[in-house]
């Protein structure tokens, strides 16, 4: 029967770009029901020299037609190359006469319509509108009635291009940016040269910016702490406290998202009680949607609350299973309480969706090791390794980790050479002696060190 339809279908060439066209718009139409993916690929495509060629198309896309251009700039590159391909194969199975090629176009048109239906009807699930809820706007259009010079954190920072592009134009490079945020000195000293006037803080990691905030000096206060973040003024002041505000939104499941969001901010000022209360109230507002429960599992990692991580990330995974952000939860609660073989198999599946993820590399290899996988722990770090000269990252705790992976499988000239290569970068006097006794120790045992093979 699929043989008879395939054959009529690439009979008409017609109905072979018929076709093509209709499978690749279902493909494409998702990227029309995911405006965060948008605003993160504009973001990043507003970046000099680092944005990619398409997250450039993307934000070229939206200068010209707003929100509604940058989807349809996604969904173009989306579209083009599936046309394209369905369309080679449908019409090389016609010049050719051929039922395999035939079949195959149609087994492809048909695959395609069920992936694309999928990820539409999961888009629509979990698609946010409200750009309150996807950037930081009200942070920079703060910042921006200061009139000085502004400092932001690294997550922050792609923000900028996209909501101040004239704040942008006078921040530090982001290379600095991230020593000046691992640097206290180097940060006094860019403050004295030319001081500024506020401090914007977002992202999902800002307890690592708490050592900056605590340094700072009493002609410093919090100004407005949101869903996003934190901003800090110099100057004088506000009598008023400041809070976040629900209130603004009406609609059940953004005032949810609202509230988990600004959970999390809270838990990093090291608010935790009131932390946990909005994070409660936020799933009494709206229990059933995948990013209240994914910012309420990371609550819960964040505060050790493992078997809790666990529930929210599975509850999170029932409604969308392909959240990335969900499983690394997940599995990192099953390491947590060393259900080692079920968080394998819970890395295993992250791996699979983000082979290149230096995040889910670490956590692999934590896995692995656990789980006497050694080869596995040795895959995960030779791939971070290979990753993290990109990032200008060091490398000396990963040839540290991979020298002890070897040297616990017995292969001793790998461990030894891991102990040195970690030996020339930044470590700390502890990790320096343990590493020059496990050379010793090696040697000693071994003597002259044999080559050998994963």
């Amino acid at each position: 029967m699929a043989t008879d339809e395939s054959t009529t279908l690439v009979k008409n060439p017609f109905l072979i770009i018929a076709a093509s066209v209709l499978t690749s718009g279902v493909m494409a139409s998702s990227c029309f029901l995911s405006r965060a993916e948008s605003v993160a690929r504009t973001a990043n495509g507003l970046l000099p020299g680092t944005a990619s060629p398409i997250d450039a198309f993307i934000a070229g896309s939206y200068r010209m037609a707003g929100w509604l251009g940058a989807d349809g700039a996604r969904a173009f590159v989306v579209f083009l190359p599936c046309l394209l391909f369905l369309a080679l194969i449908g019409f090389l199975a016609r010049a050719l006469s051929s039922r395999l090629l035939g079949t195959l176009f149609f087994i492809a048109i048909l695959a395609a319509l069920a992936w694309g239906v999928r990820e539409t009807m999961n888009a629509s699930k979990s698609d946010i509108r409200d750009l309150r809820l996807l950037a930081p706007i009200e942070l920079f259009q703060a910042a921006a009635q200061s009139g000085g010079r502004v400092f932001v954190n690294p997550p922050a920072y792609a923000h900028a291009a996209l909501l101040a592009p004239d704040l942008f134009a006078r921040l530090p490079s982001l290379d600095l940016i991230a020593k000046m945020c691992a640097a206290l000195p180097m940060w006094r000293e860019e403050d004295r040269r030319e001081p500024f006037s506020a401090l914007i803080f977002t992202g999902n990691r800002l307890a690592e910016i708490r050592p900056l905030v605590e340094s700072l000096s009493s002609d410093w206060y919090l100004a407005r702490m949101d869903n996003h973040g934190l901003l800090y003024l110099r100057g004088n002041p506000s009598a008023k406290e400041v809070t976040v505000n629900p209130n603004s939104f009406t609609d059940p499941r953004s005032k949810a998202i609202f509230l988990s969001q600004s959970a999390l901010v809270l838990d990093a000022m090291t608010r935790q009680t009131e932390a946990r209360q909005m994070m409660q109230n936020s799933l009494e507002v709206f229990p059933e949607d995948s990013t209240v429960l994914v910012n309420s599992a990371m609550l819960a990692a964040s505060q050790k609350r493992w078997p809790q991580t666990q529930k929210n990330a599975e509850s999170a995974l029932k409604l969308t299973p392909d959240s990335v952000q969900a499983r690394y939860l997940l599995a990192l609660a099953l390491l947590e309480t060393n259900s080692i073989s079920q968080a394998a198999t819970e890395s295993t599946r992250l791996t699979r969706q983000r082979p290149l993820d230096p995040q889910i590399l670490k956590l692999q290899a934590r896995i692995s090791k656990a789980n006497n996988d050694f080869t596995a722990e040795i895959d995960a770090l030779e791939r971070l390794l290979a990753l993290e000269p990109k990032a200008n990252q060091a490398t000396s705790p990963i040839h540290l980790y991979l020298g002890q992976a070897w040297a616990r499988k017995g292969f001793a000239a790998q461990a030894l050479s891991n102990y040195e290569s970690a030996l020339q970068g930044p470590l700390t006097p502890l990790q320096k002696s343990e590493i020059q006794a496990a050379i010793q120790n090696i040697r000693q045992k071994s003597g002259p060190t044999e080559t050998a093979g994963h």
